[in-house]
């Protein structure tokens, strides 16, 4: 009963002490310059009417409109598919090695069998990836360092249509 009682106190008394995010925090991005080469890539932490701050693997980075040529949101679909194949890899990989029989004449091994399952389950998994790309829903921005285009942009942002 103390237990119980105790852990229902531990339930109720919890409180969550994590930072607010607001929805632009998650808005995944990727930015080319002019010429079309991606100059920079992370999750958008905020827009002004002049630049986009973009949070990346290098810490925060400004960027100018004059040198944004277009913006795609989300990610990539080679990364679908590599997330895709890896996860099939691991999964047929587990799968091949539990269920290795010493006295098969086939997979013999856990290794055999690992080994077999990840190259079944690559393919498999980078299929699977592949169609999830059909439902992303990525938009692209032209902004073309035009400050009309950048306010489209910057709409969208405020109206959380992305």
């Amino acid at each position: 009963m103390k237990t119980l009682f105790l852990a229902i106190v531990l339930i109720f008394s919890n409180q969550s002490y994590a930072q607010e995010k607001t929805e632009i925090d998650n808005l995944f991005v990727r930015v080319y310059n002019l010429q079309g080469q991606k100059i920079n890539k992370g999750k958008v932490h905020a827009v002004t009417n002049e630049s986009i701050q973009i949070e990346g693997k290098k810490g925060p980075v400004n960027l100018d409109v004059a040198s944004i040529g277009l913006i795609k949101t989300k990610r990539s679909a080679g990364n679908n598919i590599l997330i895709g194949s890896a996860m099939g890899a691991t999964v047929m990989a587990i799968l091949g090695a539990s269920s290795a029989d010493p006295d098969a004449w086939l997979f013999d091994t856990a290794a055999e069998g690992a080994a077999a399952g990840v190259i079944v389950g690559l393919p498999m998994g980078a299929a699977a990836g592949g169609l999830t790309t059909i439902f992303k829903k990525s938009k692209s921005y032209a902004i073309d360092g035009d400050l009309l285009k950048w306010k489209v942009f910057q709409q969208m942002i405020a109206e959380r249509n992305y």
